[in-house]
């Protein structure tokens, strides 16, 4: 008999109806332990070279509800946990059909990350953002927000500096444009993003990150301000557009309480294109010609004189190119709509005059048009980012190699090597609904309780499930989950009863897509009228689950409780099942004054009806029993 123990906090329930309750430990407990503890069934052991399983839960907005002066950000976070080893790569959905930086991460066993997003926004609007694993068909659940902000404020606009503020603490904004916003001929071409970063005195310096709507956040940049100096600076970003986009950029200030700027649109409408790779049997392709040394774009042309020569022009720096980032890098997965690659990387000068430098991006020996940063004169090295932006379809399958060179600099190009592989999708998958749990309620029916349902499904191929509760004949919410062959997997939701009398119902799985198995069972609930004297510790409800299934392995359940009790108070309690006595707990009581709890998970080799039974062993010592049914089927 194998048994997990679970405390489910009784201020979780306001939750229940959009997402799954979060479990904790009666001792700490790491999250991919706590995930396995909570596991309906031990899962098979992992395929050696991949991912098994993965699973997306508690998508939220945070502070979804938004109002007051734009431009504001709101924050997303997931937890993606996956079994197996492998890479799991990812990335942001959202409702107006823009998707964020596709992103990975290692996994060899278990492993849960938090994967988070945010979007700023410089006008009032509504929606969702939600996560898609690469290589699976379908999104997690939706985390939503509502910002109702007015805006953008005109002090943050270039011709409305802020304010002076010489004796107050610091304040920052920012701005962003982009030229063109809109573009239409041939590619290559370059957008530029300019942005106007103002300060509310001087010195100051200011940390900024570019935001991009496909790569999310870039490096950590800086921009100082001398005293006495203008309180207002621009900095620039190009993008070299490679094939048709469209996207938006912005600035988060991060120090200086700082208000991040509004997007800067941009699309681009490529009527040509940059030349396709070589296929495998061509010839190797030609390193690019070196680009010509610019000249400092300071220095004016010398003009004829018969009196003695001028100073010769400053000496020209070296330029160095490196490549920053790639996203997303190595890829794997679907291509039924092509895959927007993002490439950043940066030409770095050594401190002298102001000097103009070309340089060009290289796809696959493919070079694109020569593009321009200007670098005014330092004392310090200097630094200028620079991004290109293309997409491959699945024609484009294979090794590539992206180059940077800069005029003037090292005769070969910096490079990266990356790889693009395109997985086929498969057809229906065939989906066995082995067994459901529903449960069976017994307490105070005080209009509001809190039921769930889950039901063990087997799949013959990796897919994407669509699938819903109808409770009495009412739907409930459209939920989508993905499976892994070989691997057990839970589905399931959790609705809340306004009963205040005895009673029973039926509850339906109805998986939506593939095959579209279904499956209907019971569930019940038994009211109890409050104890009229209560003691220090009541239990409220208890809650077994009813197995209904094929029985071919041993029925697995568990079972639930509630205690209410004076905020602070300690509570030791036992679980007992089919007459044996369990470990004993002690959890303290939250403010709330209501503390849900949740049994180990437990196996009934015996195939037939049981009894659960929760003990208090302090205080006035209450208990509760019932039964849990098992029903072999089939």
């Amino acid at each position: 008999m194998r048994w997990t123990a679970m405390l489910l906090s009784a201020s979780l329930l306001g939750s229940l109806l959009t997402a799954p309750p979060v479990l904790a430990a009666p001792a700490p407990m790491t999250a991919p332990a706590a995930a396995k503890a909570t596991a309906p069934r031990p899962a098979s052991a992992p395929r050696p070279g991949t991912v098994l399983r993965t699973a997306v839960a508690k998508v939220k907005a945070s502070l979804a509800g938004r109002s007051g002066a734009c431009p504001t950000t709101v924050g997303f976070s997931a937890v993606v946990a996956a079994k197996g080893r492998g890479t799991v790569r990812y990335r942001w959905v959202r409702s107006d059909g823009s998707k964020g930086a596709i992103r990975s991460f290692r996994v060899n066993g278990a492993r849960t990350v938090v994967v988070r997003d945010r979007q700023t926004f410089d006008r009032g609007g509504s929606g969702w953002q939600a996560v898609e694993i690469l290589g699976k068909k379908g999104l997690s659940a939706k985390g939503r927000f509502d910002v109702a902000c007015t805006g953008p404020l005109v002090i943050w606009d270039v011709s409305h500096p802020l304010p002076a503020r010489p004796a107050k603490p610091l304040v920052a904004a920012a701005a962003v444009g982009a030229s063109p916003a809109a573009y239409r001929g041939a590619c290559p071409t370059t957008v530029t993003f300019t942005g106007t970063i103002q300060v509310s005195r001087t010195p100051a310096k200011v940390g900024y990150r570019w935001i991009d709507s496909g790569t999310g956040e870039g490096r950590i940049e800086s921009v100082f301000f001398p005293a006495g100096g203008p309180r207002i600076r621009q900095v620039t970003l190009p993008l070299s557009v490679g094939s048709s986009t469209a996207g938006w950029k912005a600035i988060r200030i991060l120090n200086a309480g700082g208000h991040d700027s509004g997007r800067a649109a941009y699309t681009a409408t490529c009527t040509t294109a940059p030349p396709a790779s070589p296929g495998p049997s061509a010839p190797p392709s030609r390193s690019p010609s070196p680009l010509p040394s610019p000249r400092p774009s300071s220095s004016p042309s010398p003009l004829p004189s018969p009196s003695p020569p001028a100073d010769p022009p400053p000496p020209v720096r070296t330029p160095v190119p490196q490549i920053t980032g790639l996203t997303p890098g190595d890829y794997e997965g679907g291509c039924l709509e092509p895959v927007t690659y993002q490439a950043t990387g940066q030409i770095s000068l050594p401190a002298g005059p102001a000097q103009r430098v070309g340089y060009r991006w290289i796809l696959d020996g493919s070079t694109w048009q020569e593009q321009f940063v200007d670098f005014p004169a330092g004392d310090q090295p200097r630094v200028q980012n620079v991004s290109a932006t293309w997409s491959f379809d699945s024609a484009r399958g294979g090794s590539h190699t992206l180059g940077l060179q800069a005029g003037g600099g090292p005769a070969q190009p910096a490079q990266r090597t990356f790889s693009f592989t395109c997985v086929a999708e498969g057809g229906d998958a065939t989906l066995t609904v082995e067994y459901m749990l529903t449960p069976h309620f017994k307490g105070e029916c005080d209009g509001s309780f809190p039921m769930r349902a889950s039901a063990m499904v087997l799949t013959d191929r990796d897919a994407e499930v669509k699938y819903r509760l109808v409770v009495d004949d009412k739907p409930g919410a459209l939920r989508t989950a993905q499976l892994k062959p070989g691997t057990r997997s839970t589905i399931g939701d959790f609705w809340y009863s306004s009963a205040r009398s005895s009673g029973s119902g039926v509850v339906r799985l109805e998986i939506l897509n593939q095959n579209k198995p279904v499956k209907q069972v019971p569930y019940s609930w038994t009211c109890v009228a409050p104890d009229p004297s209560p003691g220090t510790v009541q239990i409220t409800e208890i809650e077994s689950v009813g197995y209904y299934g094929d029985c071919v392995v041993a029925p697995y359940v568990t079972a639930f409780g509630e205690f209410k009790a004076p905020a602070g108070t300690e509570i030791t309690y036992r679980w007992v099942v089919d007459g044996v006595n369990r470990q004993s707990f002690t959890h303290t009581v939250p403010e709330s004054g209501v503390i849900g709890i949740q049994a180990w998970n437990w196996t009934r080799a015996e195939k037939t009806d049981g009894t659960v039974k929760i003990e208090v062993l302090n205080h006035n010592k209450p208990t509760a029993q019932t039964t849990y049914p098992v029903h072999c089927q089939g």
